[in-house]
């Protein structure tokens, strides 16, 4: 596999990452025999190949259980000239021991924690606020934001964001003018781009977007959609896009996978995508579906094929607010 991922700018934070970033639950393998000495190693083979094939960007979270672990088992196993050109961020408030703890001293701590196990972070997300009041101690006099920004003065991490998939609370960060980055998920793909509003909102201001899970939760990655009509209720619109989507690109013999990592990768104003892969297989086809070529003709067919697919998606992360 010759892969062939461009590397960009992340926006005004001097970071440059690969086009496609590995995240997500890393060595969290579907046997569930497999032990924590297994699935570690699952894990460093993932990485490794990851990066054979270009990628240069992982995230991670102390909240993915054993994931950020791994990822720093793996990292430890690299050369120091290999682990000096890669880009790495981790998430701060939702840490097991401290979840939803948005003050400067559970952030310090929980970052400690992540960097004693991933040496140099360069990145750091605000993650998963569940309510308006986690925002206002996020963004208060002695929160999350302030804690960050005075690392950030230090030369500790060179950006910071917010990463949660509720659009409103993304707005107050990037209205807030001082983030660096956000990263959103699950609202940006074939099957629904509710999240636009809040793309152009974070271009107008300078702020850099990582676009999360574009597969949906891998309704678009090839899985058995029979299956996950199974575990949805028998109205999901979402289910019914993926299973029209797929048919249209059989019909074009593409690869639907390919297809929705790439409608993230062509947009503009998205600067890096994370799928999140578990195991080498999934790396290799994370790569494939970034780089696998798809005729310039097909992005105009989708194009109008989407705006008359359905009535507009229900909005996504915006839903809850």
């Amino acid at each position: 596999m010759a892969a062939q991922l461009r590397q960009k700018a992340l926006g005004g934070t001097g970071v440059t990452v690969t086009e496609l970033g590995v995240g997500g639950y890393i060595g969290a393998l579907t046997d569930a025999s497999a032990t924590d000495t297994a699935r570690q190693d699952a894990a460093i083979v993932a990485v490794q190949r990851a990066i054979h094939l270009g990628v240069r960007y992982f995230d991670t979270s102390p909240a993915y259980g054993t994931a950020e672990r791994y990822l720093g088992a793996a990292l430890a196993t690299l050369p120091a000239d290999v682990r000096a050109r890669l880009t790495v961020s981790t998430k701060v408030g939702t840490h097991p021991e401290r979840p939803n703890a948005y003050g400067a001293a559970d952030v310090r701590w929980c970052l400690a924690q992540s960097a004693h196990m991933l040496g140099r972070i360069d990145m750091v997300y605000v993650h998963d606020p569940v309510t308006d009041a986690h925002m206002d101690a996020i963004l208060a006099p002695g929160g999350a934001f302030e804690a960050l920004e005075q690392l950030k003065a230090a030369g500790e991490i060179r950006g910071f964001g917010l990463g949660v998939r509720r659009h409103h609370f993304l707005l107050r960060a990037i209205d807030s003018g001082r983030v660096d980055v956000i990263l959103p998920s699950y609202d940006y793909h074939p099957i629904r781009q509710s999240l636009g509003p809040v793309l152009d909102a974070a271009i107008a201001a300078g702020v850099a977007v990582v676009n999360g899970s574009p597969y949906q939760a891998g309704l678009l990655a090839g899985a058995d959609l029979h299956e996950a009509a199974k575990r949805r209720p028998p109205d999901d619109a979402d289910l019914a896009r993926a299973q029209a989507i797929v048919a249209w690109c059989a019909q074009r013999h593409i690869d639907v996978g390919a297809l929705a990592v790439q409608f993230s990768l062509r947009d503009r104003r998205i600067g890096a995508t994370l799928v999140g892969p578990r195991t080498v297989d999934e790396v290799e086809s994370g790569v494939r579906h970034a780089t696998e070529p798809i005729p310039a003709s097909v992005w105009d067919e989708l194009g109008n094929f989407l705006a008359h697919l359905q009535p507009a998606a229900a909005p996504g992360g915006e839903a809850s607010q």
